[in-house]
């Protein structure tokens, strides 16, 4: 028997570890992460039971490993292919992305939206995707900020981290307890971000010339020199 070449050896190798990630994906989209075992997942991939260790020490590797092959996917197109502006159609964008990933199969983004938060994360790196990601929309903030779209002393970080929390909330919604339609969800996640971000733009200089002008701005201006003229006799 001839010995089998490394080029193959790699085939074989890769072949087995898509079919362990198929397989886990439909399981786990089907039955849900906790009701499905290793060996269901072995025998879906047609490989012995020991064998998938060799690929994924634990159903929490393997649930991760395909999280951020996915997802990290998602995001990478998404930033690959973003829009050059406004800020609030470039993050609906990133975030549509995620969300047509997630309704390819609404059983295993409910596993990615139950699990992942509580996954030890010093092994996984998902905290690493997830900075990765938070740093894009960072960026892009960065960015609104330099064209003057919002007040240079908005924290970027911060505000991605508010504009993901939004996005996540309508996702568990869309996948929870107290469902909505794909358009609700949308609809309403639009006019979270719109909210989120309108607040914190840089007002246009007619409104903040017509401020200055108004009677009550006037007055009160007046009567604060007033007060000031007084306090210096």
């Amino acid at each position: 028997m001839m010995n089998e070449t490394p080029g193959r050896i790699e085939r074989s190798k890769r072949d087995k570890l898509e079919r362990i990630k198929r397989a886990a994906r439909k399981l786990f989209g089907r039955k849900g992460f906790e009701a499905t075992t290793t060996r269901e997942i072995a025998a879906a991939a047609d490989i012995g039971a020991g064998t998938l260790f060799l690929y994924a020490g634990t159903k929490e590797d393997l649930l991760v490993l395909i999280f951020r092959e996915e997802v990290g996917r998602v995001v990478h197109d998404a930033f690959a292919t973003m829009p050059s502006r406004p800020l609030l159609d470039q993050v609906l964008h990133l975030f549509g992305s995620m969300i047509a990933l997630h309704e390819r199969d609404r059983g295993l983004a409910r596993v990615f939206v139950r699990e992942l938060p509580f996954v030890e994360d010093r092994r996984h790196g998902v905290a690493e995707l997830m900075a990765s990601m938070l740093a894009g929309i960072a960026n892009l903030i960065e960015q609104a900020k330099l064209r003057g779209d919002l007040r240079a002393e908005v924290p970027a970080a911060r505000l991605a981290h508010n504009l993901f929390g939004l996005y996540f909330s309508h996702l568990q919604r869309w996948l929870g307890g107290d469902p909505i339609t794909s358009r609700q969800r949308d609809e309403s996640l639009r006019a979270a971000l719109k909210l989120q971000l309108d607040g914190l733009r840089n007002a246009p200089a007619k409104i903040l010339a017509i401020e200055k002008s108004s009677p009550v701005r006037r007055a009160a201006s007046t009567g604060a020199a007033r007060r000031t003229r007084r306090g210096g006799r």
